[in-house]
């Protein structure tokens, strides 16, 4: 039995995944403890907060999602150059690594809007992502 509602599994993931990123960045940038004055209070997610949770502004977020979606860029290959490949291969697959790294960047986005935060619409995903 679950404490998440039966319909929002999807979204608590996504939260999870925005909430996990939000940690990795803060110990990562030595922004741990204390969160900044101005720091975010009073989401829709905050009643299952952990008591230590910390909370980060707007811009911190968009540096946490852009972040996501520059892992996706480092890792997906070069398109081939026509020069010396002039017929790419036909249904070539994206690399495993850049497909887990796409959901991770889609999933980090979609937690940090649910909990509040704005981000620029480019690091939305959307059927047109400008992000990924």
């Amino acid at each position: 039995m679950t404490t998440e509602p039966e319909g929002d599994r999807a979204g608590s993931a996504d939260v999870r995944a925005a909430r996990a990123a939000i940690e990795s960045y803060l110990s990562r940038t030595g922004q741990g403890g204390k969160p900044p004055e101005d720091a975010r209070e009073g989401s829709p997610e905050d009643e299952g907060a952990a008591p230590g949770d910390r909370r980060i502004d707007d811009a911190t977020a968009e540096r946490i999602a852009r972040e996501a979606w520059d892992a996706v860029l480092a890792a997906t290959p070069p398109p081939p150059d026509p020069g010396t490949d002039p017929a790419p291969a036909r249904g070539a697959r994206e690399p495993a690594e850049v497909t887990e790294l796409r959901g991770r960047a889609i999933a980090v986005a979609r937690g940090l809007h649910r909990l509040g935060y704005h981000l620029d619409e480019t690091l939305l995903p959307g059927p047109d992502m400008a992000a990924g």
